[in-house]
């Protein structure tokens, strides 16, 4: 291979690894931090400002050397520490959440600097890439201009394939892990070529490994029985031992189902959901239930053991999640479910239902899109005359500014809107639909099982009715923002600071 041809392959290669390398940790980091433009910001943020340091400091090195070895030595263990990434991030990353969630931040902080401090020397490597066959292939072309162009643009290319590749064929057949070692083998593998087996053999062993051994770098608790990642989280499935069975994502602060096989649905979050057909204008014996946020199927189970006849409705983004359904949580076969987007689906289906049930939120984000007024008027045009709709909305203890934006928006829509904090530090239910639904869920108590009465009585007597307000919109909805400045008090009250 000419010079100038494997300066532009190695400039095409790191382009690659550059952004299918910054998709994966986004996927790396998600499980304990999120995945919210704040979160991509602080990523990006990092990665270009590891890149630019590395621009300046690897063009001063080349005028210094003039020589392709010492980067291609240097990027062989940049491939190193990337395939080992994943497996450093699961060691440190879950005591950062738990140390945030125990008001240890100051240890928090210290472990994601670690990390970061691992990171950084591979970024700036990858950086120094442009700068440095731009110098040394100098001397061997005639036109500095041409060879820039040819250098930039195959960096560029190679950006474009990077962030294709991972995103639409390695990460969904591979996963996060071994999407990483993949493309760190491949760097490795260009970066060595010149230098031998000598530099071959680590730099390309090392990613291969990882890539045999990329399940192992999942999040994985040691009462799981079953772990999956999807296109949209980790999954873990976790069993007590008295049998119950919990889904949860990432690293399981909030539980997303519950079957415990032969006893019937009653957890706090689960139980309210029973309670929205009562509060119906006209009662009905066989209700049609939509719920959009089906996870592993516990609020169907509920449905169907509250109201005999009942037709339940699913939809869940998550097709991995529906599979673990099936599996794990006894989903009813009957149960019709739809895999897909909430509102992609109601904007679809023509049919009107009784009662929706809109538990679409990962702990602690609400997708912006389901929290708007033209996804509430939607929901509304879906509900036969007298139904209701219920939202379940997430909250950090007292922390309201979520909660009270999406009840704002939703008494824009609803006629009446009633809410109902459950008995956790974070979830609020909103419930809304012809006014009077406090007074029919009262008087309706008698007609359900036994072991569900006193919590109908108890929400009867705690719905507060929510005034209208400025309403969240499919143009501005900042639901992420007033997440993130939360968890920002949160942080900055568990250190001291006012």
């Amino acid at each position: 291979m000419r010079p100038a041809t494997s300066l532009t392959w190695l400039s095409f290669i790191t382009g690659a690894t550059v952004m299918a390398s910054e998709m994966a940790a986004s996927r790396l980091v998600a499980p304990y931090f999120g995945s919210s433009t704040p979160v991509w910001a602080a990523l990006i943020s990092l990665v270009l400002g590891g890149l630019a340091l590395g621009a300046h400091l690897g063009g001063r090195a080349a005028d210094r050397t003039e020589r392709l070895a010492p980067l291609l030595s240097a990027l062989c263990l940049s491939a190193l520490i990337l395939a080992l990434l994943p497996f450093l991030a699961r060691v440190l990353l879950p005591g950062a959440t738990g140390a945030v969630l125990g008001g240890d931040v100051a240890h928090a902080l210290g472990r994601v600097a670690l990390l970061v401090l691992v990171a950084l020397p591979p970024l700036l490597v990858l950086g120094a890439v442009g700068p440095y066959v731009l110098r040394v292939g100098l001397a061997g072309v005639a036109s500095a201009g041409a060879h820039a162009g040819r250098l930039s643009s195959a960096s560029t290319a190679g950006s474009i394939a990077g962030t294709l590749l991972a995103a639409f064929v390695v990460m969904p057949l591979l996963g996060t892990a071994r999407t990483m070692a993949l493309f760190a083998a491949v760097l490795a593998l260009t970066a060595s070529w010149r230098l031998g087996w000598r530099w071959r053999l680590p730099a390309v062993g090392v990613p291969v490994a990882a890539l045999a051994l990329g399940a192992h770098a999942l999040p994985h608790r040691p009462d799981a029985v079953a772990v999956a990642e999807s296109p949209y989280a980790f999954i873990q499935v976790l069993e007590s031992r008295a049998g119950a069975r919990y889904l949860v994502f990432d690293e399981g602060y909030a539980v997303q189902s519950i079957h415990r096989p032969g006893t019937p649905v009653r957890e706090e979050v689960f139980g309210h959901y029973l309670l929205a057909p009562l509060m119906a204008r006209t009662e009905p014996r066989a209700p049609r239930v939509l719920i959009l946020g089906l996870g592993a199927g516990t609020s169907a189970q509920g449905l169907r053991e509250t109201y005999p006849g009942v037709e339940v409705v699913g939809v869940e983004l998550d097709a991995e999640v529906v599979r673990l359904g099936r599996s794990h949580f006894g989903l009813p076969s009957d149960v019709e479910v739809h895999v897909g987007d909430a509102r992609a689906f109601l904007s679809s289906d023509t049919r009107h239902y009784d009662v929706i049930l809109v538990d679409a939120f990962r702990f602690p984000y609400v997708p912006f899109h389901l929290t708007t007024r033209e996804f509430a008027a939607t929901v509304a045009s879906r509900l036969r005359p007298g139904g209701v709709a219920c939202f379940n909305v997430g909250r950090y203890e007292q922390e309201r500014a979520v909660v009270d934006a999406v009840g704002a928006t939703l008494a824009t829509v609803f006629p009446e809107v009633q809410a109902a904090d459950a008995r956790n530090h974070s979830n609020t239910l909103f419930f809304a639909g012809a006014p009077g639904l406090a007074q029919r869920l009262e008087a309706r108590v008698a007609s359900l099982p036994v072991s569900l009465r006193s919590l109908a009585k108890r929400v009867a007597g705690e719905l507060k009715p929510v005034p209208a307000g400025e309403p969240l919109t499919d143009d501005r909805a900042p639901v992420e923002f007033l997440t993130d400045a939360i968890l920002l008090r949160t942080l900055t009250s568990d250190l001291g600071i006012r």
